[in-house]
């Protein structure tokens, strides 16, 4: 017999599953540059700066690194950063789904323990709270 903590579980576990052979950890902004050519209309006036130009960003071995992603590869990379958005979301609803019967269980034993200290109180006298 399926748990019912179980059900619906296992189809999250495949979609992550689906999901993690495409996504990329990381994030994506947008900059606008200065390209730093004095002549250019860029370098007197901000909204005329070239852009806005897309970065992958992720840390690896605890440092920042930024990748600028090509305009051929925008919309590719757009796609594995929304698979590691849904691997995102797919982990925490798996997770939150693992720690309910966790939760259950505690609170289970909290009471059996409650239960245990009030019965062995002797007679005439009060269980501590």
């Amino acid at each position: 017999a399926t748990l019912p903590c179980m059900k619906g579980k296992d189809a999250l576990i495949s979609e992550l599953t689906r999901v993690a052979s495409s996504m990329m950890q990381g994030s994506l902004s947008q900059i606008a540059r200065r390209c730093g050519d004095p002549a250019c209309a860029c370098f007197r006036d901000p909204a005329r700066r070239h852009g806005p130009h897309l970065y992958w960003n992720f840390r690896h071995q605890g440092r920042l690194v930024s990748v600028y992603v090509p305009a051929a590869q925008t919309a590719a990379v757009r796609q594995v950063h929304a698979a590691w958005l849904r691997f995102l979301e797919l982990g925490t609803q798996i997770s939150a789904r693992n720690r309910q019967p966790f939760l259950q269980q505690l609170q289970r034993e909290k009471k059996k323990k409650k239960k245990k200290k009030a019965s062995s109180a002797r007679p005439g006298r009060e269980a501590k709270p």
